[in-house]
C-alpha cells in the first residue's frame, strides 16, 4: 500500500514539472516569434537592424583605403579640424646662360616675409598667404607674392596639392659675366614669374611612414621608417624680363643672347624619391623628402630682338627637396618646414633656371575630437 501511494506521488510530481517546464518554454518561444513578427511588420529584420547601412560600410571601407596604419608606427589624426599659422621666408633666383658665348647672368629676388595660415577638414586642407613686403609699396613695385594659394589633400597614401603664385618683380642683379658690379646700383624691377602647378606623391610603406607627420601636421610618426615614393608633377610658369628696366650702364653692354621677352612652358613630370623620418624623441620628428624628377616640356620663348621661335618638345630634369622639424603632441604642433624647388629651361643656345626655396615656422592646433578615437 505504502508502495503503491509513493508511486503515485512520483507520478504527479513529475507530471507537474513537465507542465511547468512546457509552458515556460512555449512562453519564451511565443515571445520570440511575436518580437520577430513585430520587427518584420515595422519593416525591419533583426540582421537589417545589426549591419550598418549602405553608405556606411562604404565610407569605412574609403577611410580603411586611404588611412589605415600601423599604430606601433604611427598615430593617426584624432580630430577633425585643423587650424594652423605660417610665418615663412621666401627666396628666388635665376640663372641665365648663353651656350653662344658662355656668359651668365644671376639675378635674385628681393627676400620676402610671408604671413599666412591653413585650415583642414579631416584630409582636406586650404592655404593662403599674403606678403608682407608688399605692405605700402605701389603697384608694379612689388616682388609679386601677394597672395600664394594652396589646396591640398593629405591621406596615409596618398599626398596632392593645387598651388598659385607670382614672383620675381623686385629683384637684384647679383652677376653678370665680364661686368664688375661692386658699387654699382643693381636693382631690377623687370622680371615677373607667375606659377601654378599641380603635384601628387603615392607612398609605397605607407603603413608604416607617414607624410602627413612630415610635412602635413595631422599624425605623429612614433617609430623611425622611411618610404620609396613616385609621383606627378605639372607646372606651368611665364616668366616676363623687361630690359628697358636694366640699368643705363648694363643696357648698352650685356650680351644679347641672355635677353628675351617672355618664356612660357607647361612641363609634366614624373618624380621617383625616398623620404625619411627620423624620431627624435617623444612627439619630435625631422624628415627629409628628395624627389628628382624627369618630364616632358613644351615650351616657347620671345627673345629681347622680337623673334618668336617655338621650341621642339624637350625633356626637362627638376629637383624636389623638403626638410621638417616637428614637435607635435596630436593636439598642438610647432616646427619648421625648408622647400626648394628647381626648374630648367633650355634651347640650342639659351638657358634659364628658376630655383626657389622657402622657410616656414608653422604653429596650429587640432580640435572637435573624431568619435571614432579610443585614444
Amino acid at each position: 500500500m505504502r508502495t503503491r501511494e509513493a508511486l503515485c506521488m512520483m507520478m504527479l510530481l513529475w507530471a507537474t514539472t513537465w507542465s511547468v517546464c512546457w509552458a515556460q518554454t512555449d512562453s519564451v518561444a511565443t515571445d520570440t516569434a511575436s518580437a520577430e513578427r513585430s520587427l518584420v511588420l515595422n519593416g525591419v529584420s533583426i540582421e537589417a537592424q545589426r549591419r550598418p547601412s549602405l553608405l556606411t560600410r562604404v565610407a569605412n571601407g574609403v577611410n580603411k583605403f586611404f588611412m589605415d596604419c600601423d599604430t606601433n608606427y604611427v598615430t593617426p589624426q584624432k580630430y577633425q579640424l585643423t587650424a594652423q599659422m605660417e610665418l615663412s621666408y621666401w627666396h628666388d633666383y635665376y640663372f641665365l646662360s648663353s651656350s653662344e658665348t658662355n656668359n651668365t647672368m644671376v639675378i635674385q629676388s628681393d627676400p620676402s616675409a610671408i604671413l599666412g595660415g591653413y585650415v583642414y577638414y579631416s584630409i582636406l586642407g586650404y592655404g593662403a598667404v599674403w606678403n608682407l613686403n608688399d605692405l605700402g609699396i605701389p603697384a608694379g613695385k612689388t616682388n609679386g607674392t601677394s597672395l600664394r594659394q594652396t589646396f591640398m589633400i593629405h591621406t596615409a597614401k596618398i599626398f596632392a596639392e593645387y598651388y598659385t603664385f607670382n614672383s620675381g618683380k623686385g629683384a637684384e642683379i647679383r652677376s653678370v659675366t665680364g661686368i664688375d658690379l661692386k658699387g654699382l646700383d643693381r636693382t631690377f624691377h623687370g622680371l615677373d614669374s607667375r606659377c601654378n602647378g599641380l603635384s601628387a606623391v603615392y607612398l609605397f610603406n605607407n603603413r608604416h611612414f607617414s607624410w602627413p607627420a612630415a610635412f602635413g601636421e595631422n599624425a605623429v610618426q612614433r617609430k623611425s621608417c622611411g618610404s620609396w615614393s613616385v609621383g606627378f608633377q605639372y607646372n606651368h610658369q611665364r616668366i616676363s624680363f623687361d630690359k628697358d628696366e636694366l640699368p643705363d650702364y648694363l643696357g648698352a653692354v650685356i650680351d644679347s643672347t641672355l635677353l628675351f621677352t617672355h618664356v612660357d612652358y607647361s612641363d609634366y613630370s614624373v618624380n621617383v624619391g625616398y623620404s625619411y623620418n627620423c624620431v627624435l624623441g617623444r612627439n619630435v620628428l625631422f624628415a627629409a623628402s628628395l624627389m628628382p624628377s624627369i618630364g616632358y616640356r613644351r615650351s616657347n620663348i620671345t627673345e629681347a630682338q622680337e623673334e618668336k621661335h617655338s621650341i621642339l618638345n624637350n625633356l626637362s630634369t627638376d629637383v624636389n627637396l623638403r626638410m621638417s622639424l616637428f614637435w607635435n603632441n596630436t593636439r598642438l604642433f610647432s616646427g619648421l618646414i625648408f622647400e626648394a624647388h628647381t626648374y630648367s629651361y633650355r634651347k640650342n643656345k639659351f638657358g634659364l633656371t628658376n630655383t626657389y626655396g622657402t622657410i616656414k615656422y608653422v604653429l596650429g592646433f587640432n580640435f572637435w575630437k573624431k568619435p571614432q578615437s579610443k585614444y
